[in-house]
């Protein structure tokens, strides 16, 4: 839902989610199996073309991968290092923006898209009208999935073990609860808990049924808008990076920040965040594209341009902010 994105938006560094089964998930320990996705953080965008066509193509252990091999996105990232951007139709999402986003994050958007003006780019607005409703969506769609996937760590065919303390029967429901007790954080037995909900006798149609239909939805509205423009692009997330603990006491306000990156999850689109600069609070600000599904070399040239002319604009000092202070003493 935002796992690639999100960090590299707060971190000031660069995400990648690609086309849903463009990298293979074998391996992964799958959480929501039709939303789980493998991409690269890096420091540039070409780092992150480069990394994703040595981990993409097909992998015949993970039944979702795409037969066919990666796409030629370095190719892209370099094309769009030389800044011109002649005949693309950039999509600006008209639904995000507005309430919830900090004015700085805004600000530093606004700039990226005038940027992506200023090298040839024409910038068309465009609707995704059931957009608005994919929060609420993906967080039926996924807990389900959740609850489905986790089931088979009972502490009898996978991962950890807790046998009851002295006194407690010594049964397999017992070890079994009391593993998930050791084994599961509060956030995952709250996502278990709401997707058996979503999934029993009676909720199973009313709840995940509807939530897959709104899904088919916003994949037509994703669609229907590439139809006109070659990328998308809005902010990654709606604010800078909030303090250690400030949001744990209120999982809805963690669920909300996702709004941004959720909608190509649930679309199956590749979609990457790039540094745009620096809020009011002198945190990074993330610059997201998404293009069509298995289409992700588009994404990667405008990209590329707008980190070039970023970086150029910046002239060095803010750009370099983002990337050396926090490595100073890291080995320390």
């Amino acid at each position: 839902g935002g796992s690639i994105r999100q960090p590299g938006s707060l971190t000031g560094t660069v995400g990648v989610k690609p086309t849903y089964g463009g990298v293979s998930r074998f391996g992964a320990i799958a959480m929501a199996s039709s939303l789980d996705q493998i991409g690269p953080c890096s420091r540039t965008v070409l780092d992150s073309a480069l990394l994703q066509e040595v981990i993409g193509g097909h992998d015949k252990r993970d039944s979702t991968s795409i037969p066919e091999g990666p796409r030629p996105m370095v190719a892209a990232a370099r094309e769009g290092m030389k800044r011109d951007l002649k005949g693309l139709k950039v999509g600006l999402i008209k639904e995000l923006g507005g309430e919830g986003f900090q004015p700085g994050v805004m600000a530093r958007f606004n700039e990226g898209v005038k940027k992506l003006e200023e090298m040839g780019a024409e910038v068309i607005e465009v609707s995704l009208p059931h957009l608005p409703y994919s929060l609420g969506a993906y967080y039926i769609i996924m807990p389900s999935e959740v609850s489905s996937n986790l089931a088979r760590y009972d502490g009898m065919r996978y991962g950890l073990r807790v046998m009851p303390p002295a006194g407690v029967p010594q049964t397999a429901a017992n070890m079994m609860a009391y593993t998930r007790e050791a084994g599961f954080g509060d956030e995952v037995k709250r996502r278990i808990v709401l997707g058996t909900y979503a999934l029993s006798a009676g909720y199973y149609d009313a709840w995940y049924g509807s939530a897959q239909k709104v899904r088919t939805l916003i994949i037509g509205d994703f669609k229907k808008a590439f139809e006109k423009v070659d990328v998308l692009v809005g902010p990654t997330s709606p604010v800078t990076a909030f303090k250690f603990g400030e949001k744990t006491e209120d999982p809805m306000a963690m669920y909300a920040i996702d709004i941004t990156t959720i909608p190509a999850n649930l679309a199956g689109v590749p979609a990457m965040s790039i540094p745009a600069g620096l809020s009011d609070d002198g945190l990074p600000v993330g610059f997201q594209f998404l293009a069509p599904q298995q289409r992700d070399e588009v994404m990667y040239k405008p990209a590329a341009a707008l980190e070039a002319a970023l970086e150029e604009s910046w002239n060095g000092p803010i750009w370099q902010s983002l990337k050396t202070p926090w490595l100073d003493g890291l080995d320390k």
